[in-house]
């Protein structure tokens, strides 16, 4: 993938993002900087909720949503790249935690609560990790057949766990599938699988449809190239398979 469709990617799912109501802040509209802090962080430490707050507080990111959970891309070539996604510890994937945090926010704005205080109290929260860690990168230098794929998922803390991927991903397809995954609320109210039956057909309804935009993107995004004829045989994440695109075997 090119810097600039890199760079592009990461705008329009900034634009996505407010559409949705999920957007908070947009720090970096291109691929993120180099941060020595943070590298240093995330290679000494096994404590999620240490490197996430060191982003956090580093203002380490590309893209902030309304629960405090961030998104990292960083491009070195086109086929060097990788796409994180750091959920709140405290508040991500949990209601409850959401609802509590917006209360102490009221509070704060009010008066009631000084800053201070509200600080202390957010800090108090338990950071249960509700939701996992997610990153997908995409390494042709790092590339070895079947023992580390050129193409795949970390989910969690682990390092060690890579599931194989297919295809290539943009920050695009990448920001609106964890939007899909870990917000349906605010996913659900734009696609048209939400709709009855006859609705979902009408051509309003396929037009504005969330999911007819995440399978564009993904469509653009293309294959990965960096997977051999025995890998494609096992087990891997794919998508777009049969009628869609006749020339690929999996």
């Amino acid at each position: 993938m090119k810097l600039s469709e890199f760079n592009s990617s990461i705008r329009t799912l900034s634009s996505f993002f407010a559409e949705v109501g999920l957007w908070k802040a947009t720090v970096y509209m291109t691929s993120l900087p180099r941060s020595e802090i943070f590298n240093k962080t995330c290679l000494t430490s096994v404590n999620y909720v240490e490197i996430y707050e060191a982003g956090l507080s580093l203002s380490h990111y590309n893209i902030l949503l309304h629960d405090y959970a961030y998104f990292q891309f960083s491009h070195t070539s086109e086929t060097e790249y990788a796409l994180a996604y750091y959920p709140n510890p405290r508040l991500s994937g949990c209601t409850e935690a959401v609802h509590e945090f917006r209360d102490l926010e009221k509070e704060r704005d009010n008066g009631i609560l000084s800053a201070e205080e509200f600080d202390e109290l957010v800090a108090c929260m338990p950071a249960r990790g509700y939701v996992p860690r997610i990153r997908f990168e995409y390494s042709a230098k790092q590339y070895r057949p079947v023992r580390h794929p050129g193409a795949h998922f970390h989910i969690g803390m682990s390092g060690e766990d890579r599931w194989c991927s297919g295809r290539k991903l943009s920050p695009r397809s990448f920001g609106m599938l964890m939007a899909k995954f870990y917000y349906p609320e605010a996913w659900w109210s734009g696609s048209r699988f939400s709709l009855s039956p006859e609705e979902q057909e009408t051509v309003a309804a396929l037009s504005t449809c969330f999911d007819e935009r995440l399978l564009n993107s993904i469509k653009n995004d293309g294959v990965s190239q960096l997977l051999t004829d025995y890998e494609k045989m096992g087990f891997h994440l794919s998508a777009l398979l049969g009628q869609s695109e006749p020339n690929m075997t999996f």
